[in-house]
């Protein structure tokens, strides 16, 4: 018998060589991704499908454990899915799963079709179920792992097998956040439009469908432009699955916004900005389904007699040269404030804005970053001047005229005073001074002492000698500048501020503890030097 040729041969062995490598990489991965589902379902947090009970609030006490407000339950009605009409459940469908009525908890085609968007386009598009995303606003947290969405996927099958599908959709659209504080499809339906669900129009369900993808980005309370283009995106979706026709979806899109005016019943939800913040707070440590569904008691170090001045500091209008409102019907100019104790680093009071007409609205305190101007000289320039080169209220700053190629900075008053006292520039803020005193310190020592003072928006490679003068590429919050000056206060220690003291469960065990974390920043020898000199701003300066 003929021996096939060598060449033969050696193509036959290659041949199986590669199968061979092939197969052992294929079961490699296969094994992997096995023991990485089972360490994932290891680590499955507790949960009882079974008990998809009522919310139960959470309770947030003052300083002294007092009851100040309950979060989670004055604002979700829950409703039959008998009581939606079709054309609701339809938009909801349409906007975030088509298939619902076709998987069985998990759809592979969604999945598919999402990271092959992801990859085409370069923008996020997510392929969680309605299941799924139920799963994740009751049971897990809101971290973005692929641990946690191995265990999302696991109970959403399981819940699948323990409910029909209008129960799943049901308890879906009861638990569901649509901002502005509504939880559930009938509160949103009152919140938005001030109607009952079974009353709401196809403009207003594929509005409501919309503002799911990104309640704080598509509010028509703050961004009616947005919200209007995704409602329009939702009735496209409507038109493409065949739920409605063309023609009512151009009808729908003429339809103008008609809101209900919000409010909010102050004896029911007080001091509503620190509330606010407080409840921020433990939604992004805890999750929703932990704050809204389970329950906490939570004990802050809120000071209701502060935050009362505070906030009727800010409410008077005689405290503005004038008053106005722009387009969108907010005050002008705002404000905010912050009071807290350096020495504890305990939030006294916060306050985001001149009213407050809305739950979790923009709260300017903790997070509009704006310019502060020669509030900022202090901490980016004479703190670290002092502290890392020894200057003293005495030394010599020579305030005469600068030039630089694309900007040539002057005084506030046009003035130059010549050879000034570090004392004097602070008294009198001499812009020319601040700027010769950070070219000595450099910008990237400024930056580095004022990020050890809790400044977190500094950019290295961005800012620029206009720093010296509060001009910063991005800016800062009124929270982050008094955690700064705390440290002034107290001797050269910078204590993190917090609004939080203990976090205990409804049966009154502790979750967590909250310990300020203290840093010591610069020398008490420079704390005082610097908090005397502001002592003469306040005496005798601007």
């Amino acid at each position: 018998m003929k021996k096939p040729p060598r060449k033969k041969r050696k193509k036959l062995k290659w041949t199986r060589f590669v199968l061979l490598l092939v197969f052992i990489l294929v079961l490699g991965a296969s094994g992997t991704a096995f023991g990485m589902v089972l360490v994932s379902l290891k680590d499955l947090p507790a949960v009882n499908l079974d008990n998809l009970a009522p919310n139960a609030a959470t309770l947030i006490y003052d300083k002294d454990g007092n009851l100040v407000t309950e979060v989670g339950l004055e604002n979700r009605v829950p409703v039959d899915i008998e009581e939606v009409p079709p054309l609701v459940k339809k938009a909801f469908l349409a906007a975030e799963d088509n298939r619902f009525y076709q998987h069985h908890g998990v759809d592979l085609r969604a999945i598919a079709r999402a990271a092959w968007h992801n990859v085409t386009s370069g923008t996020t598009q997510g392929g969680s179920t309605i299941t799924q995303q139920l799963v994740k606003t009751c049971f897990l947290t809101p971290e973005q792992t692929f641990k946690r969405k191995i265990q999302e996927a696991y109970l959403a099958i399981q819940l699948e097998r323990r409910y029909t599908k209008d129960e799943i959709f049901e308890m879906y659209l009861n638990w569901v956040y649509f901002g502005e504080g509504a939880y559930g499809i009938q509160a949103a339906a009152h919140t938005y439009f001030g109607k009952d669900v079974r009353e709401l129009d196809l403009a207003e369900a594929a509005m409501l469908a919309g503002v799911l993808r990104g309640p704080s980005l598509y509010s028509p309370y703050r961004r009616p432009e947005a919200a209007v283009q995704r409602r329009n995106t939702v009735l496209d979706s409507m038109v493409r699955y065949g739920y409605i026709s063309p023609d009512e979806a151009a009808e729908a899109k003429r339809q103008p916004i008609e809101l209900k005016a919000s409010s909010i019943d102050d004896r029911q939800y007080p001091y509503p900005y620190f509330i606010d913040y407080v409840t921020e707070q433990l939604v992004a440590r805890y999750g929703e389904a932990k704050v809204f569904r389970e329950g906490l008691k939570v004990y802050t170090t809120l000071d209701p007699k502060i935050q009362g001045y505070a906030e009727a500091a800010l409410a008077d209008k005689s405290n503005f040269p004038a008053t106005t409102r722009d387009k969108n019907g907010i005050l002008q100019p705002q404000g905010a404030a912050v009071v807290l104790d350096p020495h504890t680093g305990y939030i006294k009071a916060i306050v985001g804005g001149r009213e407050h007409t809305q739950a979790r609205q923009l709260n300017r305190a903790t997070h509009s970053h704006r310019q502060p101007g020669s509030a900022f000289k202090p901490i980016f320039v004479y703190a670290p001047a002092v502290d890392r080169l020894g200057m003293g209220p005495a030394s010599v700053i020579d305030d005469i005229p600068l030039k630089f190629p694309n900007w040539t900075p002057t005084n506030y008053d046009g003035r130059y005073r010549g050879l000034v006292t570090t004392r004097t520039a602070i008294t009198w803020s001499i812009n020319i001074a601040a700027i010769q005193v950070l070219q000595k310190v450099t910008l990237p020592a400024a930056v580095n002492f004022a990020r050890q003072l809790g400044i977190s928006t500094l950019h290295p490679d961005k800012e620029g000698l206009a720093a010296a003068l509060g001009g910063l590429y991005e800016g800062v919050t009124p929270l982050e500048m008094a955690g700064a000056y705390g440290a002034f206060a107290n001797g050269g220690v910078y204590v993190e501020p917090t609004a939080i003291i203990r976090v205990e469960e409804r049966n009154g065990t502790v979750l967590e503890e909250f310990v300020p974390r203290k840093k010591r920043v610069m020398k008490p020898t420079t704390a005082w030097l610097i908090t005397d000199m502001l002592r003469s701003v306040v005496r005798q300066g601007t």
